[in-house]
């Protein structure tokens, strides 16, 4: 693993861990502030998006794909990726699970009036989005050894996962950019702890 990579993984475990501290210290002060009503409003009261065209890239966060993302890795003889994967989206799940109950924050509905709940009603805490961390984990885990086409796609993958959880009405915009900041230096760390090198396509 190059001094540079190693580097930039540093920098990105900082940079995350900071963000979601951040975030949950902002959450955990209750309510919400204008700022942040006017964005979530903003995004649930987008009305031009069909909820299937939602659900199916937003299930990228889900806890299942990361075994499902993982086993393709392994299929295709690329071990590293896959433990990555794995680490990486099952380690964000838990720790989102985990802060869940001491930050305390609830859901947009109960967060706030007019809020438009589309598919199912989550019935637990909200910060933070735990589809959120398991997208931006596997994104971060998956960087170093796929193509520069991939990554723009799981990158966009992972943004719109976080913008569809506030549109559906799951997750107030903290929760999302709390769980994408835990989910990126989630992924950092595993690359730390793993290295880069076993089938990477660059530094």
């Amino acid at each position: 693993m190059s001094r540079r990579r190693r580097l930039r993984d540093a920098a990105l475990l900082v940079a995350g861990s900071s963000g979601f501290v951040v975030t949950a210290a902002l959450a955990a002060r209750g309510g919400v502030d204008d700022l942040e009503r006017t964005a979530f409003h903003a995004a649930n009261g987008l009305s031009m998006l069909d909820y299937p065209a939602v659900w199916v890239p937003m299930q990228y966060g889900t806890f299942g794909t990361v075994p499902a993302l993982a086993g393709v890795a392994f299929a295709r003889k690329r071990p590293r990726l896959g433990v990555g994967l794995l680490l990486a989206g099952t380690s964000a799940y838990v720790l989102a699970k985990v802060t869940k109950r001491f930050v305390g924050r609830g859901r947009p509905a109960t967060e706030l009036e007019d809020v438009t709940i589309r598919g199912k009603e989550e019935g637990d805490l909200g910060f933070p989005s735990g589809h959120a961390a398991v997208s931006a984990a596997l994104t971060t885990a998956a960087v170093p050894f796929v193509p520069p086409p991939i990554r723009v796609l799981a990158a966009g993958f992972a943004g719109f996962v976080s913008f569809a959880r506030v549109h559906v009405g799951a997750h107030l915009p903290l929760d999302v950019v709390g769980g994408a900041c835990l989910g990126v230096a989630v992924g950092s760390a595993v690359h730390l702890a793993l290295g880069v090198d076993g089938g990477r396509l660059s530094a």
